[in-house]
């Protein structure tokens, strides 16, 4: 019989770069099912995105954004959302029920104190006119950060800490800021 795996979600702005990075990091590094969304769905694929992803060898071609939903939401064991004004909208419209399986991609494993300076927000290299392998050195600690979740999902590893430890603060941030 196979084995369980929990399902991460990994959200982004549009799905187009960040959150498509970490979703199929994970399915190739992990081996597991993983799903990606964008609060506001982009059309397709960042070029910068793709090609980082063939840099690592995967082929992500097919990818076509999808549009965050309250039913993908609840479809995920767990969601990672590329910063904290993204964490703040995604509850905001979609549930605070969420915010016991919710995290913060950029570091899962700590409670923040504070979001001042733009603080685990993760960086987009869709605007970036660097090249891809470069890309890919400047990226190093995503594929890192997404081996880390795929132990703390599988029972080992560190703990997650979920949004529901520090609500009160997100809500200080700006659900529209980027």
């Amino acid at each position: 019989m196979g084995t369980s795996h929990r399902i991460p979600l990994f959200v982004c702005h549009a799905n187009c770069c960040r959150s498509v990075l970490a979703r199929y990091l994970y399915l190739h590094l992990c081996g597991a099912p993983a799903l990606s969304a964008g609060l506001d769905a982009g059309d397709r694929i960042n070029d910068r995105a793709e090609g980082m992803l063939r840099e690592w060898g995967i082929d992500a071609s097919a990818h076509r954004p999808m549009q965050l939903s309250r039913r993908l939401c609840l479809e995920a064991d767990a969601i990672f959302v590329m910063g904290p004004s993204y964490l703040h909208r995604m509850v905001s419209e979609y549930g605070e029920d969420l915010a016991d399986k919710a995290y913060l991609f950029q570091d899962p494993f700590t409670r923040p104190t504070a979001f001042g300076d733009r603080a685990f927000m993760v960086w987009d290299p869709s605007f970036e006119n660097t090249p891809p392998a470069e890309l890919v050195k400047q990226c190093g600690w995503m594929r890192d950060r997404v081996l880390e979740i795929g132990r703390a999902l599988a029972g080992g590893g560190r703990p997650l800490v979920p949004l529901a430890e520090y609500l009160d603060l997100c809500k200080t941030v700006d659900p529209w800021g980027h």
